[in-house]
């Protein structure tokens, strides 16, 4: 019982995210398109943003009495220079809320350099890209560290971290070519506090599924070991990788290869003494390579979308415990602009099978892998993880009202997520946008980000003036 509560302890002091969910972000929005664009000739210098106001109200199924309503919005800024080979962006977001603190990787949203030569151009700086087939959900898209700190919201974009990139792209005929560098490591942001509301951890089901008798409440002396960010910025944490994409009538094929990490730490825990109660908690990343490829085949009004890949970890043979394991990625899915009108829908199957999965045993709580315990919050325990996502995009009004629905399902925990909204172009300067986010789980279900966040369901009403 003892070595039960110690491991509930260690879980809830650990404020370092350890868990992906592949599927779960990116719901809206087809995939960015890498174009090679030429050099102007005229220089010119362009300011172009929105200022906002917005209310969400968030509302607790448990105690409707802490129900709140969180009062957001600000000043999004986008400078552009265009000059005759070289051209220059910046974008920076000042959105403060009453419920999240502003944190400088927040505020400086992109910050880019780029130069052309003939068939490409280079890019550095705080970039954004996305790799994959399909319509926003990815199983090989690399680039960016996800950010989970305010939940899931229907912008791809903001579900990334603009990461310090030296990018290239050179095209040929119908070939493209993408390769680039990351000189440091910057891993998955989600919420810090355990006791947060987009907390990522629902230790209160994982007690309930690791032993029928309740943790008892001790006081336990964790000494925690994690990396500086001094040392996630030297050279034997830098990240490459490249994509060649060819065009074959009407389909679209492309390999990846990546030299990295993934991108969610791993722990170990070590020297427990259980008569004092202490011990020492190990944290880092674990590197790792992904051989992937992404399709594409247009008929008409379907798209068909495939994504698969191999991460091979450093642990090859999955011996450590603080190291995840190899593992599969796949996704399929199909796109449908149906005849006759502007309606779009989308369906996306994907997941992913860890290879030398240790399954948990309670008799030895202390000895558990990375993976396992990554499973037993997200796919009920299991070494596989599959996830389904679909999304419906209306256009109406002559286009100046958008309907969107999408919703993710995911499989062995019964878990999912619903992203209703609607967009109003009231004229070409303001835009009025009412959205919704309701998370839960289909009967019973079990521990899952859907279950934690089960009190998080919410409404929330924009306005925005674009300039």
């Amino acid at each position: 019982m003892r070595k039960f509560s110690i491991l509930l302890v260690v879980l809830w002091i650990i404020t370092l995210p350890v868990f992906a969910f592949e599927g779960f972000a990116d719901i809206f929005d087809e995939p960015e398109i890498e174009t090679v664009a030429s050099p102007s000739e005229k220089r010119s210098f362009g300011i172009t943003g929105s200022a906002g106001f917005s209310l969400e109200g968030f509302y607790d199924k448990s105690d409707p009495k802490e129900s709140i309503i969180d009062v957001g919005g600000g000043l999004d800024i986008d400078l552009a220079w265009r000059g005759s080979i070289v051209d220059a962006n910046a974008s920076f977001s000042l959105r403060p809320s009453l419920e999240n603190e502003l944190e400088w990787i927040d505020v400086f949203t992109g910050l880019s350099v780029i130069s052309y030569f003939e068939g490409g151009r280079i890019e550095a700086g705080l970039l954004k890209k996305e790799w994959g087939s399909a319509d926003g959900v990815h199983v090989v898209d690399v680039l960016n560290a996800p950010d989970y700190r305010n939940g899931i919201v229907d912008d791809p974009l903001a579900m990334k971290v603009a990461e310090p990139m030296l990018y290239t792209t050179a095209s040929w005929q119908n070939t493209t070519f993408d390769i680039f560098y990351k000189p440091m490591l910057i891993p998955m942001l989600s919420e810090e506090n355990p006791e947060g509301r987009w907390a990522m951890m629902d230790i209160g089901a994982l007690s309930s599924m690791l032993s029928p008798i309740p943790g008892i409440d001790i006081t336990l002396n964790i000494t925690e070991h994690r990396p500086e960010r001094s040392q996630l910025s030297k050279f034997s944490k830098s990240q490459f990788g490249g994509r060649i994409k060819q065009i074959l009538g009407p389909f679209d094929l492309g390999l990846i290869y990546y030299n990295g990490f993934y991108y969610e730490p791993g722990f170990y825990l070590d020297n427990i003494d259980l008569d004092f109660l202490s011990g020492d908690l190990y944290i880092d990343f674990t590197r790792a390579q992904l051989f992937g490829l992404e399709a594409t085949f247009i008929a008409g009004p379907v798209t068909l979308m495939a994504e698969g890949g191999f991460w091979l970890s450093e642990d090859m043979k999955g011996e450590k415990p603080d190291k995840f394991n190899n593992k599969w990625v796949y996704l399929a899915g199909v796109g449908v602009l149906i005849p006759g009108t502007s309606v779009y829908a989308s369906f996306t199957y994907n997941g992913h099978y860890i290879m030398d999965f240790k399954e948990y045993d309670p008799s030895d709580p202390f000895n558990f892998e990375v993976d396992t315990l990554q499973a037993l919050l997200s796919s009920d325990g299991k070494a596989y993880s599959n996830t389904l996502t679909a999304a419906l995009e209306v256009p109406l009004a002559r286009e100046k009202i958008l309907l969107r629905l999408a919703g993710t399902y995911q499989i062995e925990t019964n878990g999912y997520a619903l992203l209703p909204s609607l967009k109003w172009n009231i004229s070409d300067d303001l835009v009025f946008k009412a959205s919704g986010r309701l998370f839960g789980s289909i009967g019973e279900g079990s521990a899952s980000i859907f279950k934690a966040w089960n009190d998080n369901n919410s409404v929330k009403l924009e306005i925005g003036y674009l300039f």
